[in-house]
């Protein structure tokens, strides 16, 4: 068994491709736009070029890798290998990835949904390593999830687990890109945050919110608010206060259900750090029932940047 496998990570704006040996160290990486608009043919050959590169750079040959893990929004199949359009990638209508790069390789693929991948990268690599049941959230454009059940991802009865951002918190509150209203997404990922900061704005334009953004409100992002928290802004902090609520009541209704040792949150929580996290915490020991309240850990996930590359190769390593 050879001990370097191939990570590719697909996304609406990059596609990446690296070569890594048997625990986990890069040795190579390669980053192209994916020029989403000219679909997956045109996708999946560019990954071909990518990947024969990214090989060759790591002065190895294709007899030498044993295994590739992709990485990719769903929804997909994780069985057939099949990605069912995700709206970051239009065209991709039932495409056949994993056929497509084993037939091009002859060398096993596995096809992951990109949170779930996430979650056990963070388990194998990250802050989830020497827990047995974790629990990963992503806090970006969109608030979705992974769960790692001893070293195995939890799929559901049709790879459709994880989706922490979609349980609904107000059922009249705002709408959703699910087409639902008041889910945890509509509520605290970076856009909704935005939305919410715009129309505290508007009734409070001495916030430092809006000179960060350069007094142009309809540019105002997550990122504005945390800047404006840090300086103390009162606006700003309460918005914080108001996702960090809304955050803690959504794991909380998880750490009931799940009963995690620990949750770890990304992107906007590992900016935010204690700011967004201290309360997070406060309000799933309030709202959480108390046995396992008492044994779950909250923190920041610790890949960062490198998430993307260890979540592909995490699932071939």
């Amino acid at each position: 068994m050879s001990d370097y496998v191939v990570g590719i990570d697909i996304g609406g704006t990059k596609l990446a491709t690296v070569v890594a040996d048997k625990n986990g160290r890069i040795l190579n990486k390669i980053r192209k736009p994916t020029q989403s608009d000219k679909g997956p043919e045109f996708a999946i050959q560019t990954l071909f070029e990518m990947i024969y590169q990214t090989i060759k750079d790591a002065e190895l040959d294709k007899k030498d890798i044993s295994g590739i893990g992709v990485s990719c929004g769903g929804p997909l199949d994780t069985q057939t290998g099949i990605v069912y359009s995700p709206p970051n990638l239009p065209g991709w209508d039932a495409f056949p990835l994993k056929d497509r790069l084993e037939s091009e390789f002859h060398i096993n693929t596995v096809i992951e949904n990109d949170a779930n991948a996430s979650a056990l990268a963070e388990y194998r690599f990250g802050g989830g390593k020497g827990y047995n049941i974790v629990l990963y959230m992503t806090m970006s454009t969109g608030i979705g999830g992974g769960i790692v059940i001893n070293g195995e991802i939890y799929h559901g009865a049709n790879d459709s687990a994880g989706e922490v951002g979609h349980q609904i918190l107000l059922p009249n509150g705002p709408q959703c890109g699910c087409g639902k209203r008041g889910c945890l997404e509509a509520l605290c990922s970076g856009p909704a945050i935005a939305r919410r900061a715009k129309q505290a704005v508007e009734n409070n334009p001495d916030s430092l919110i809006l000179s960060i953004a350069n007094d142009d409100i309809n540019s105002i992002k997550s990122e504005h608010v945390l800047e404006a928290a840090r300086h103390g802004d009162k606006i700003a902090l309460k918005l914080i206060d108001v996702t960090a609520y809304y955050m803690g009541w959504g794991i909380a209704n998880l750490v009931n259900i799940i009963n995690p040792d620990i949750v770890l949150l990304g992107t906007i929580a590992i900016a935010a750090g204690d700011l967004l996290i201290d309360p997070i915490c406060k309000t799933v020991e309030d709202l959480a029932m108390t046995r396992p309240a008492e044994i779950v850990t909250i923190k920041p996930a610790e890949l960062g940047e490198k998430l993307g590359d260890m979540a592909a190769i995490s699932l071939v390593v």
